[in-house]
């Protein structure tokens, strides 16, 4: 845990672009809420490939995610369910299963359409909110924890020695 915890402070305090560690929250945010296997988990694999976004903290939220997603199923199902038997998106639906990429997505399935509907949704403001802290931490929080005795004591600790093993790997 203490591991976890100091590769995170790594990342914020690193110098890697903020775009990225962003695009890794969203990225585990879909991994985490996608359930099963389809097609839309390899694009996404192949996306974060592209894209560069960075792994450590894609595995972190990823897992956090999957724990979110085991309480929201129940609202994800629901929220397939209605989209895929409403008759106005019936010839939609139709005819994407014509397709044999579509049945690989998986679409069909309930779930799987009311995770990937939330993904949409949550994309964006869970990308400018996940930029904001990484950039908000750098620039206002960071320097002020610093000046705290408590900081002074941690760097005194074994949780600070993990820190710094991890930070000159």
């Amino acid at each position: 845990m203490l591991t976890i915890f100091a590769k995170l402070l790594k990342l914020l305090n690193s110098d890697q672009n903020p775009g990225h560690l962003a695009l890794a929250v969203c990225f585990g945010l879909a991994m985490g809420l996608m359930p099963g296997f389809s097609a839309f988990l390899l694009i996404l694999i192949v996306l974060i490939c592209i894209f560069k976004a960075n792994l450590t903290l894609f595995f972190l939220i990823w897992g956090l995610f999957e724990g979110v997603a085991y309480v929201f199923d129940p609202v994800l199902h629901q929220l397939g369910y209605a989209l895929l038997t409403s008759d106005g998106l019936h010839s939609l639906w139709a005819g994407l299963i014509q397709s044999s990429f579509w049945k690989l997505t998986a679409f069909n399935n309930s779930l799987v359409m009311g995770a990937l509907v939330s993904i949409l949704v949550l994309w964006v403001p869970m990308y400018l909110l996940s930029y904001w802290l990484v950039k908000s931490y750098r620039n206002k929080i960071k320097t002020y924890v610093e000046k705290f005795k408590i900081t002074q004591l941690v760097k005194g600790s074994k949780f600070y020695k993990v820190y710094q093993s991890l930070a000159s790997e």
